[in-house]
């Protein structure tokens, strides 16, 4: 079944070329605003493949074809998925089985070639490790050269092995039929080659018919729980010239804007962008805020702009714990923010809080409820989003092992047993799911196997899930140095912060120090910052 659309697209098509399947291991509404899934149709295209998208379809019996003409996904040689999500793994097998070709690499021999991408890619994809043939780490736009020499050796007519032997030597990529070794992750050094921008139009997309733009990649926070706040460092911006000309092209096509970033009150130019905004469009969103970076300035032109709600991520009932995941945010901060967003006239607070932290106790969860109860008493609707703690590849956490099922939903009751009689709206992700999420996250290449030759991986998944014990399978991706993730896990349990990312300036975590050496970003002296 073909998706129906009412697309605009912003970005010339190849009419030529070798022609290449781009799955979305999700629905339309998702891949349409999924930036990496924008940026690699852009990649791809620009260096001249002839691109045809899929998105999963639910439907037990439905055939998987293409978005541009209707062709069926086995009519294409390349298969590329972007995987940006742990359950979303379980979507690419149904892929396989869809399409009654094996999952096994192994038993395809290049025929189909799978390529993986995506986020998960960055920290572990070994849940696809025997899934994949080609997998890319990394930011798309910072290796224009495997777009290149995968045009020119399927234009020579190259196919199966002899692919993986000519692209075998390339840093960013793993070939799973030949081993193990140590990748560097991708990474663009200027953003003003940044592909990260919506170049598709719909109605029918996650925020509607919303042009989405990312303003700054990486964060410089540094909270503990936060894998996208490790892997994708060092933080960079966009020049402000170069966001208003991108924004000054798409608004011909739709007024509703969207700024993408891990924290968007980071950018440094944000008021000088609000200013500029102000008559060109009718709606705007944002990814994320800080909560002790609100301002009157920018709530009001957020309302002015349409927003009925905001959202703040506390995270964290206290300071203790939020000092253990490195927030950095103070009771008075966010007591500010509340009365910052009453005196704007909105009525709505959504909160997002995590439970089941390490170092967790009652008393911590009662500072949720009190916070909660801070939204109220200042004459605001609170609307709580609960999430397990799921300790994630590359973070101080990493080795942490996740609460069990019974301990969780011992916590979940008793937070939503008080909410309950406080009259507020809340909602709990699942812990089932959550803790198969964290095992897709910690996943082992011989996990990959198990699933790629079963019938039923969630099955599997739930297994593994009751006695599952990450071993680091994943310490082959050349990230942050292993002695500064142990050194910040010290830090937390001794309820001690560490200081935002000194960019370029600064060898602790030797991210900058290893782009730089790719020929990247640039390394600079050490700070004095208790490295």
């Amino acid at each position: 079944m073909q998706q129906k659309t009412d697309e605009e697209v912003l970005i010339k098509k190849a009419n030529g070329g070798p022609s290449i399947a781009l799955i979305f291991p999700n629905d339309y509404g998702s891949a349409i605003a999924n930036l990496g899934f924008n940026s690699v149709y852009a990649m791809a295209s620009l260096t001249g493949f002839r691109c045809e998208r899929f998105v999963y379809n639910k439907e037990k019996n439905s055939q998987l074809r293409s978005i541009e003409h209707n062709r069926l996904l086995t009519d294409f040689d390349v298969w590329a998925f972007s995987v940006s999500f742990e359950l979303d793994v379980l979507n690419v097998l149904s892929v396989f089985q869809k399409t009654h070709i094996s999952a096994l690499s192994y038993k395809r021999n290049g025929n189909p070639l799978v390529i993986v991408g995506g986020a998960m890619t960055f920290f572990n994809p070994n849940s696809l490790w025997s899934v994949a043939d080609v997998i890319f780490h990394g930011e798309i736009e910072g290796c224009t050269e495997f777009f290149e020499k995968m045009y020119s050796l399927l234009d020579q007519g190259m196919r199966g092995e002899k692919i993986l032997e000519e692209l075998a030597g390339m840093s960013c990529l793993s070939i799973p039929t030949f081993g193990v070794k140590k990748v560097a992750l991708s990474k663009l050094k200027d953003l003003k080659k940044s592909l990260a921008e919506s170049f598709f139009l719909s109605r029918y997309g996650a925020f509607g018919k919303r042009y989405l733009i990312e303003i700054e990649r990486g964060c410089k926070r540094g909270c503990r729980f936060c894998v996208a706040g490790y892997v994708y460092r060092p933080m960079r911006y966009m020049e402000l010239e170069e966001i208003k000309k991108r924004i000054s092209s798409a608004i011909e096509y739709t007024k509703k804007l969207g700024l993408v970033a891990a924290t968007v009150t980071d950018y440094p130019y944000l008021d000088e962008l609000l200013d500029w905004i102000e008559n060109k469009i009718e709606s705007l969103s944002v990814s994320s805020l800080r909560l002790d970076a609100l301002t009157p300035k920018l709530i009001n032109s957020l309302v002015n702009f349409g927003e009925r709600e905001i959202t703040i991520a506390p995270e964290a009932g206290t300071q203790r714990l939020r000092d253990l995941i490195n927030k950095k945010i103070s009771e008075g901060d966010i007591e500010q923010a509340i009365r910052h967003i009453k005196k704007s006239g909105l009525k709505r607070v959504k909160m997002y809080f995590m439970y089941g932290l390490p170092e967790e106790k009652c008393g911590d969860l009662d500072g949720i409820i009190d916070i909660v109860k801070n939204v109220k008493i200042n004459l605001m609707l609170p609307y709580v989003s609960f999430n397990p703690f799921i300790p994630k590849p590359w973070t101080p956490f990493e080795d942490f092992k996740m609460l069990d099922e019974k301990e969780l939903k011992q916590r979940q009751r008793y937070l939503s047993s008080t909410l309950g009689k406080m009259h507020v709206k809340f909602k709990f992700e699942s812990v089932r799911l959550s803790r198969i999420q964290w095992v897709i996250s910690t996943a082992s290449p011989e996990l990959s196997e198990e699933l790629a030759k079963a019938d039923a991986p969630f099955e599997v998944l739930k297994s593994a899930e009751k006695s599952w014990v990450p071993r680091r399978s994943w310490s082959y991706i050349n990230g942050m140095e292993k002695s500064f993730l142990d050194s910040q896990k010290e830090m937390a349990f001794k309820f001690k912060t560490y200081p935002d990312c000194q960019i370029g300036e600064c060898e602790a975590c030797g991210v900058c120090e290893k782009i730089n050496n790719q020929g990247g970003i640039r390394s600079g002296k050490k700070a004095d910052i208790g490295c």
